[in-house]
């Protein structure tokens, strides 16, 4: 699976990211004593694979494997200085196939508390340690993801945190439910004429890891105050007056539906009452949601109803392009 911080791919040990040819590694190399008597130096390419990654996380894991972290994490070997092999070996460290470390991360996504590196983060390769014996060489790989990552705190979209969410115990919560996005079911998410304009999709949607409790108990509270949003007046209304109201709110495409503004103000106003979480993790949270759903003009409505909505309310969420 793919986790991105910084839309920049993690590094992980379960992940796919390599170091391709590190140039130059200079070791010594047999002929030696008493022809050249520490050996010959040839420049070597070096290589290095997540798949030797150790001492990275031990909490946060993705595909159940650890990550990365700032001037902590290495891989284990390296290869391609096999050749390299007289006593003296590197010309620095004296070592070959030594470890890779990390020399660049991400200034604000961290997982355990520590930055995490990522695709194209500067690495050195063929280390006896902490020094290296080649020139800083960048981390590729086959491949807005995660947002902000610690120890008690995990955002990003749908697609990047659910697996590693899921993985520790939790549950992805979309912090405005994928509903109010679209006019079609759960099923037809990815269809995007059921998706309002310049909605999310389902995968990409500002998501927060929480506990399967405050999941459940977050839905419930948010789902109540969308929900009156949707039913302008009628709160108060009984027996006809209330059936006649809410006729008249759907033939006008009025029932069902809100400003996204108002439900983004409602969604977002739910994460104050996660105990779990703190402040500053709720204030990114707020923040991630707030920038996404800035692409809305304020006319725009979103769904706030559990069953599909209405014919007229699908035209006030989806109005008919203008005739050239």
């Amino acid at each position: 699976m793919t986790v991105y911080a910084n839309s920049l791919e993690v590094a992980c040990k379960a992940q796919g990211n390599k170091v391709i040819a590190a140039f130059p590694d200079v070791c010594f190399t047999p002929p030696e004593n008493p022809a050249t008597p520490p050996g010959v130096p040839i420049p070597y390419p070096s290589f290095g694979f997540d798949s030797d990654t150790d001492k990275g996380t031990s909490t946060v894991k993705i595909g159940g494997q650890t990550i990365t972290q700032k001037n902590k994490s290495y891989y284990t070997k390296t290869s391609g200085t096999e050749a390299g092999c007289a006593t003296k070996k590197g010309i620095i460290t004296s070592k070959n196939t030594g470890k890779e470390y990390a020399v660049a991360w991400s200034s604000n996504v961290k997982a355990d508390g520590e930055p995490v590196n990522r695709m194209t983060d500067l690495s050195t390769n063929n280390h006896a340690s902490p020094q290296g014996n080649t020139l800083t060489f960048p981390k590729l790989a086959t491949g807005a993801g995660v947002i902000y990552s610690t120890e008690k705190c995990l955002i990003g979209s749908y697609d990047a945190i659910a697996a590693v969410c899921n993985d520790n115990g939790g549950e992805a919560h979309h912090i405005v439910p994928d509903k109010c996005f679209r006019t079609g079911s759960r099923a037809n998410a990815d269809v995007t004429s059921t998706r309002i304009a310049n909605a999310p999709t389902l995968g990409e949607g500002v998501c927060i890891c929480l506990s399967p409790d405050d999941h459940e108990r977050i839905h419930e509270a948010d789902r109540e105050q969308i929900v009156t949003l949707g039913r302008p007046g009628l709160a108060k209304l009984k027996g006809k007056k209330l059936a006649d109201a809410k006729a008249k709110l759907k033939a006008q495409g009025k029932l069902g539906v809100a400003p996204m503004s108002k439900i983004t103000e409602a969604t977002i106003s739910c994460l104050d009452d996660l105990q779990d979480l703190n402040a500053n993790c709720i204030k990114k949270a707020k923040e991630a949601v707030e920038e996404q759903q800035s692409a809305f003009g304020a006319s725009q409505k979103g769904r706030t109803s559990n069953p599909l909505p209405g014919k007229e309310a699908k035209k006030t969420m989806k109005p008919p392009k203008p005739r050239k």
